[in-house]
């Protein structure tokens, strides 16, 4: 798959590094957008030619870090000719829901496949073809444990957080106790660290650091649960 990966900071900087080291059968290329931006992007289509974007990309990966930044999304995606967007929003302050749906309606009349996940390591297949393709590797996370003893003795990664944060856990958990896993699970990931906010935002009524920290608990809950019974 050929992945274009716009960033703006060291968000999208780390996401960007975690995506390249484990999917090295895709083209991946990484364009920088200025770390600050007016309020007002007075002529946005000027800036965009400054990035050089080129088109023959099947995902556009948007790792933006502010609303001046997301307003880019509609030309960029025209530049770089994709058929599908992931634009992730780890923060509220980055896109809110106001800015999300203006985005995704005018990407609809593109007929340009696209989603928002919040937090990031929430992104599931969607039935939409390129982005099922990322989520195969990227997103909620999914693992296979062996068990011996009462203690995890090993744990794979099927699916991981894009920063990185699960594989930084999996490396982490064995030798812990199972009824112990879920939990330590949890705060590995907080303190890998996390890069969504710990604010209470919408539309969770929580942080989403904690909302992270949930599905990776869920992960290994449900890798548990379907382990093989120990001899």
């Amino acid at each position: 798959m050929r992945v274009i990966v716009l960033t703006q900071g060291h968000y999208g900087e780390r996401i960007y590094r975690n995506i390249s080291q484990l999917s090295r059968d895709w083209s991946l290329r990484r364009v920088a957008l200025p770390p600050r931006l007016p309020t007002l992007l007075e002529e946005p289509e000027e800036l965009l030619k400054s990035l050089n974007l080129s088109g023959g990309w099947d995902l556009l990966l948007f790792l933006g870090e502010s609303p001046s930044a997301a307003t880019l999304i509609p030309e960029a995606v025209r530049r770089c000719g994709v058929g599908a967007l992931i634009a992730p929003a780890d923060r509220y302050s980055w896109l809110p829901l106001g800015l999300e749906r203006q985005i995704s309606d005018e990407l609809g009349e593109m007929d340009v496949e696209a989603v928002f996940p919040r937090p990031f390591c929430s992104l599931r297949a969607r039935g939409l073809p390129l982005i099922d393709r990322f989520a195969e590797s990227f997103g909620a996370p999914e693992l296979s444990m062996e068990v011996e003893g009462g203690m995890v003795r090993g744990v794979e990664v099927l699916r991981g957080a894009p920063c990185g944060s699960t594989w930084f856990m999996a490396e982490r958990l064995p030798e812990t106790r199972v009824e112990e896993a879920a939990e330590r699970a949890g705060l590995l990931v907080q303190i890998y660290p996390c890069l969504a906010s710990r604010d209470i935002e919408p539309p969770f009524n929580d942080a989403p650091i904690h909302v992270a920290a949930h599905l990776a608990m869920r992960a290994v809950e449900k890798a548990l649960g379907e382990r093989a019974p120990e001899a």
